[in-house]
C-alpha cells in the first residue's frame, strides 16, 4: 500500500470497524506508535472528519466560553445559585490530592459547599488552612474551614482572630502571637484556595454583618473599590487597590494571594457579575464556579 492508502486504512478499522490501535498494529504489522501518529494525522488532514448530531449542553458550552474569554484552568457552571454549594464541593473532589494544603475564606455562597463536601478516595491527611482571620465577635457563621477539615480528613490550620482590628497597634500586636503566625505562614503555603467575592453595596456581607459601615463602604467605593477578596479591595479593572483598612485586616495581603497557583472564586447572581468581571477582567482568580444566568451575563458583559 501507498502511504496515503495506509493511512485511510488505518483510519478505516479504526473509526469504522472498531478495532483498537493494538488490533490494528498486529493485522498490519505496524507498531502502536505508527498507527497512532497516523490516526493523528489522519484528523489533521481531513481523512477522518467528525460531526456531532446532538447539541451541546448550555451549561457546557458556558463552561467553554467562560475559559476562552477569561483564560481560566477551570469553570464550573452550576444550573442555578442553589446549586452552587454541590458544584463546588464536586470540583474540590476532582481538584484535591492527597497532602493538599486547601486555603478557605469565609463567605454566605462558600459556606453553600460545607453539607456536599467529601474526599472520594477517604482522607486527603493535608490541611485546611485559613485565609483570613475567621471571627466575627466570638465566632463566625460564614465560616466552614473546621466543617471542611473534618469532611476531607485534614488538619486545621486556624486563624483564631478578628479579621478586622480596631487599630494598626492592636493588628501588630496580634502578629506577634506564635499561633497567628504560624496561621499565616501555612497561608502563604497554600496550592489551591476557595474564596467568595464581596461587594460594597448596603446587602453586601461586609456592611450587613457590620465589618464595614454604609458611610466607610461609599467611602472605598469613591476612591475606586468595586469588591473584595479576604476583605483586600479592587477597582473596576480588577487592579489590586490599597486603602487604609490595610493596616487594620487580618489576611492574606495581595502579593501572597496571588502567589497561590490555584484561586478559585464562587459566587453567583446578578449584584456579583460587575464586581465578578472586574475581578477576571483582571486575573484575580485562575477558576470560577457560578450559575448559568451569572455566566450568561458576564459573556454578555464582556461582549460589549
Amino acid at each position: 500500500m501507498t502511504p496515503e492508502e495506509l493511512l485511510a486504512v488505518v483510519a478505516w478499522l479504526y473509526y469504522k470497524e472498531g478495532l483498537t490501535q493494538e488490533r490494528i498494529a498486529r493485522r498490519l504489522g505496524l507498531s502502536r506508535v505508527k498507527v497512532t501518529r497516523l490516526l493523528a494525522r489522519a484528523r489533521e488532514e481531513g481523512v477522518v472528519e467528525f460531526r456531532i448530531t446532538r447539541p451541546l449542553p448550555e451549561r457546557f458550552r458556558l463552561e467553554e466560553a467562560l475559559l476562552r474569554r477569561f483564560g481560566l484552568a477551570g469553570a464550573v457552571v452550576a444550573e442555578g445559585e442553589r446549586d452552587l454549594g454541590p458544584a463546588a464541593a464536586e470540583f474540590l473532589a476532582r481538584e484535591l490530592a492527597p497532602g493538599c494544603r486547601l486555603g478557605l475564606g469565609w463567605s454566605t455562597t462558600v459556606r453553600r459547599m460545607a453539607p456536599y463536601l467529601y474526599a472520594p478516595r477517604g482522607p486527603l491527611g493535608g490541611e485546611v488552612v485559613e485565609l483570613v482571620g475567621s471571627f466575627l465577635g466570638q465566632e463566625n457563621p460564614y465560616s466552614i474551614s473546621a466543617r471542611a477539615a473534618e469532611a476531607l480528613g485534614c488538619r486545621l490550620v486556624p486563624l483564631p482572630a478578628p479579621v478586622l482590628l480596631s487599630n494598626p497597634r492592636a493588628l501588630a500586636a496580634l502578629l506577634e502571637e506564635p499561633g497567628i503566625r504560624r496561621g499565616l505562614e501555612a497561608a502563604r503555603g497554600t496550592r489551591l484556595a476557595v474564596v467568595g467575592v464581596g461587594r460594597l453595596d448596603p446587602e453586601g456581607t461586609l456592611v450587613k454583618t457590620g465589618m464595614l459601615t454604609r458611610e466607610e463602604a461609599e467611602r472605598l467605593r469613591r476612591e475606586g473599590a468595586v469588591g473584595d477578596v479576604l476583605m483586600r479591595f479592587f477597582d473596576a479593572s480588577g487592579r489590586p487597590l490599597a486603602t487604609s483598612l490595610d493596616e487594620r485586616v487580618l489576611a492574606l495581603g495581595w502579593e501572597d494571594f496571588l502567589r497561590i497557583p490555584r484561586r478559585v472564586a464562587v459566587a453567583a447572581g446578578p449584584a456579583k457579575v460587575p464586581v465578578l468581571r472586574a475581578a477576571l477582567a483582571g486575573g484575580l482568580f485562575t477558576d470560577l464556579v457560578t450559575d448559568a444566568a451569572t455566566a450568561r451575563a458576564l459573556l454578555e458583559e464582556g461582549a460589549t
